[in-house]
Parts: structure tokens; C-alpha cells; sequence
């Protein structure tokens, strides 16, 4: 009788976004300003129109997309929640640390 000690890699496919699985998800429907990829921190623009964050707007974070978001239709903000810090769609010269502390002061926690 032998035990098998190969390495084994696990994963999964598609890459997980939601990290907790007990704290109920608000959620608020924006329309948004541009096309926005799936999975980036939002905030509202002048018009109060859904616009990727930037390192200039990382401070007034308002939630986290979904799923990608079409100009000028609606989409689906999340507003509170877990979620993985690297999952994250960030725009270039942003980093989750930049938007960790802005998010978790309207409710959502980056693992």
C-alpha cells in the first residue's frame, strides 16, 4: 500500500471574484458613462454616470462592477461584499492598495 505524494495544483475556471460567502451584497443600478470592464471599482462622474476609477478618483470609489458595463445602458453596481484584491480590473497606475481603504469605508472588503 503506497501513498501518492506528487504535487498537485488546483485551480478553478473562471477565477473566483466573490470572496465571502455570508455578508449579503447591496446593489444599485448606475448608468454607466463609458465601457468599463468587468470586475473594476467605479465612481460617478459629473453627470452621475458610472466611470472607472483612476489614481486622481481612487478616493471616492462608489462600488464594484460585475459584469462589464456598455456606455450609456444600465448595469449593476455592488456596493458591500468580500471580494479577491486580485480579481480586480484596475486601470493602469492603479493598485488595490489604492482603492483598499476607499472601499472598505462604504462596505466592501478586498481578501
Amino acid at each position: 500500500m503506497g501513498m501518492d505524494l506528487a504535487r498537485k495544483d488546483f485551480g478553478t475556471t473562471p477565477e473566483y471574484f466573490i470572496a465571502g460567502a455570508t455578508i449579503r451584497i447591496a446593489k444599485a443600478v448606475k448608468v454607466a458613462g463609458a465601457d468599463i470592464p468587468a470586475h473594476s471599482p467605479v465612481t460617478l462622474d459629473g453627470d452621475g454616470k458610472l466611470a472607472a476609477v483612476t489614481k486622481a478618483t481612487a478616493a471616492s470609489v462608489y462600488g464594484l462592477l460585475p459584469e462589464a458595463a456598455v456606455a450609456e445602458e444600465e448595469t449593476v453596481v455592488y456596493l458591500s461584499g468580500e471580494y479577491f484584491a486580485d480579481s480586480l480590473a484596475l486601470t493602469e497606475g492603479v493598485t488595490a492598495a489604492d482603492v483598499e481603504v476607499p472601499l472598505r469605508n462604504i462596505g466592501i472588503f478586498l481578501m
